[in-house]
């Protein structure tokens, strides 16, 4: 499939709004998904094997969204934690639909993660089966 037309050689007679939508659109069919990008203002890690990782991410284009979960007592600015081992903890996905399911695409260890009850428009609930170890999730 050869690769459609750049839109930066004519965006300068587009109005902002046409031409975001445009180069949106344009990195889509090239096949750039995005499933989520860290917030350029996200607290991180300051120590450890979480060194440097973001803990917030901004909906991109995909039709899912990236979610960490920090280890229990850890405090690096992620917005939900995980309480104890095989507890579930109530994530709001914000998809404005039942979530297909999930996958783990970051762990700092030995970690299992699961639902623990059917999902609804607004919440899925998942446990770890080791709360000391932080994940990123993305719900989709």
């Amino acid at each position: 499939m050869a690769k459609t037309y750049d839109p930066n050689t004519f965006a300068h007679t587009l109005p902002d709004s046409h031409r975001q939508w445009i180069q949106n659109l344009q990195q889509v069919v090239n096949g750039g998904i995005e499933i989520g990008t860290p917030e350029a203002n996200s607290p991180a890690a300051t120590s450890g094997v979480n060194q440097g990782l973001p803990t917030q991410y901004k909906q991109v284009n995909g039709s899912g969204i990236m979610i960490r979960v920090d280890a229990a007592g850890v405090s690096a600015g992620a917005t939900y934690n995980w309480t104890t081992d095989n507890t579930g903890v109530e994530i709001k996905h914000g998809l404005q639909r039942t979530p297909i399911g999930f996958h783990v695409v970051d762990k700092d260890g030995n970690i299992q993660v699961y639902r623990t009850v059917p999902s609804t428009d607004q919440l899925i609930t998942l446990a770890p089966s080791d709360a000391t170890k932080s994940v990123t999730v993305y719900i989709f």
